[in-house]
């Protein structure tokens, strides 16, 4: 048994919240050194991508009142179910269920990455799911034939089952049509045989009605168009995506290699990599991003997050190097990274750039710059940036502090 298996008590395991409405919604990466925290949740599934795993759900938590959308990863080894009898498959899932998820945060990214999933809404005591293709409507006698793997399920519709042909909600049963994908939750031990609680069109066609909009996804940044007023554009590749198999038709994103373009507004959260806010303004060409995006019907996806892995701020001074020359007049340090720094192990070279601003500090006093010489071993704070060609640069530099023996 896992430890978020552990985590949960018979109460909440028994625990079942109906919700049958369908709401308008509002995955991802592995990060490395960030703070995470526990999360510990209920909400609403507004979005259902692909139900093999690895993929994406977008997650409304109290969507009665106030409330906040959650993307949230759920990677391959996610536990569904906690007790004999409820396999909580995702195949059986509906837009507008509750589920109980537990898990961790990434507190710079906002995503939410699961260990484990309960689907309260399908609690296998009560309901059993149906998916297939119509086969025959039978207004009259309120009845609705649905084909899968073969065999013909007669599904009785009454005056407790709620029906959805997006945007129709509620809809009737003369809105669905023959061959129209569905997925049906029945009532078991109802009175009346194979009763509909929930009936919901997923595609007519090649038309799908639930598309699962918003994906996390690496790219690498090829061109930058700002405004100037916190919007703007960005030009991205593709990368190698495990969210983003191509086949899949809720992938509406792309594959690797896919040029798409990516906009950003004020609303949308941009971020360094390991902590702290930033601006496009610091952003460079083939600078690797991670962007969870919503897609639009124009090919467009905007940004609710935008991270740069190739820029970070450091929190604390870090050892950066010894000093191999200095030049004031333009106020830059060239320093040759320490060997065995986990944060320069892919640096090759390192460029301080400081300011008038800029605190140097050396046995526990208030120095200048020209207390500096070639040799020395210096802790730097400041803003990085690291290039391709692994040069780390250094700017918004706080402080600098001159490393020595004893310390």
């Amino acid at each position: 048994m896992t430890n978020a298996l552990k985590r949960f008590s018979v109460g909440t395991l028994l625990a079942v919240t109906a919700v049958v409405g369908v709401m308008p919604a509002a995955p991802v990466h592995a990060e490395e050194a960030e703070t995470t925290e526990s999360v510990d949740m209920w909400c609403q599934l507004q979005e259902l991508s692909s139900t093999s795993l690895p993929t994406t759900i977008v997650c409304r938590e109290n969507p009665a009142g106030e409330f906040t959308d959650y993307t949230v990863d759920i990677p391959v080894g996610t536990d569904f179910g906690t007790f004999p009898g409820n396999t909580t498959s995702m195949d059986d899932w509906i837009t507008g269920d509750t589920l109980h998820i537990i898990g961790s945060q990434n507190l710079n990214t906002g995503v939410v990455t699961s260990e484990l999933i309960v689907n309260s809404s399908m609690n296998p005591l009560n309901y059993r799911g149906l998916n297939g293709w119509i086969t025959a409507i039978d207004e009259s006698a309120s009845t609705v034939t649905v084909q899968w793997e073969g065999v013909e399920h007669v599904v009785n519709v009454t005056d407790n089952t709620h029906m959805v042909v997006p945007p129709i909600n509620p809809a009737a049963l003369s809105d669905f049509e023959i061959n129209d994908r569905v997925r049906i939750r029945i009532i078991k031990d109802s009175d009346v045989e194979n009763e509909a609680r929930i009936i919901v069109a997923l595609r007519r066609g090649p038309h799908i009605y639930l598309k699962a909009r918003t994906r996390g996804f690496a790219a690498e940044l090829t061109d930058i168009d700002d405004n100037g007023d916190g919007t703007g554009s960005l030009t991205v590749t593709l990368l190698k995506n495990e969210h983003l198999r191509t086949g899949d038709v809720n992938n509406l994103i792309g594959v690797e290699g896919d040029e798409i373009t990516v906009t950003y507004d004020t609303n949308t959260r941009i971020v360094r990599r390991f902590n702290g806010e930033t601006t496009v303004d610091e952003f460079v060409e083939g600078d690797l991003l991670f962007v969870v995006g919503r897609y639009n019907d124009d090919g467009t996806v905007s940004a609710r997050l935008v991270k740069d892995n190739n820029i970070w701020r450091l929190g604390v001074a870090r050892r950066g190097g010894e000093v191999t020359d200095i030049d004031t007049s333009s106020n830059t340090i060239t320093v040759d990274p320490v060997e065995g720094d986990e944060t320069t192990a892919e640096v090759s070279e390192i460029v301080v750039s400081y300011s008038d601003d800029t605190e140097f500090h050396k046995d526990g006093e208030v120095v200048t710059e020209d207390d500096i010489a070639e040799g020395d071993v210096i802790h730097v704070r400041g803003t990085m940036h690291l290039s391709e060609g692994g040069t780390l640069t250094i700017d918004s530099v706080i402080a600098i502090g001159i490393e020595t023996d004893e310390e």
